[in-house]
């Protein structure tokens, strides 16, 4: 599959995703559970189709190509480390437990994951 379909099909899963977040949020109940969890999954695959994209872009214009090579897992990896970053703390303020300690440790760890995940990889 070219990068290009790729993307289309990224894109379509945008719209889609934020349409059901739109959809979900207007007109469900946030008292139930499994409302909430529906919730947390479109915030998800809304916020890594989004900004998968922005990081492909951002990787193309400030990286050598050459070291870069247009590696769309990559984009996708950060993209989803990103959403996972602003899901876990929508999730601790769904349970009053979001504090800028807690946001900065969850920061922390992710960061250390894409650290990790760069080094093994070069």
């Amino acid at each position: 599959m070219g990068n290009w379909r790729l993307w289309a099909i990224s894109s379509i899963l945008c719209v889609l995703s934020w349409l059901g977040l739109a959809y979900v949020v207007y007109s469900t109940d946030p008292g139930i559970a499994l409302n909430r969890l529906a919730f947390l999954a479109l915030l998800f695959v809304a916020l890594l189709t989004t900004s998968a994209p922005l990081a492909h872009f951002l990787h193309l214009r400030f990286t050598d190509p050459r070291s870069y090579r247009s590696d769309v897992r990559r984009s996708f990896r950060e993209g989803g480390l990103a959403a996972l970053f602003f899901v876990l703390c929508a999730w601790l303020q769904m349970s009053q437990a979001l504090n800028w300690i807690n946001a900065l440790l969850v920061l922390t760890a992710l960061a250390l994951m894409e650290a990790f995940i760069l080094v093994r990889s070069s």
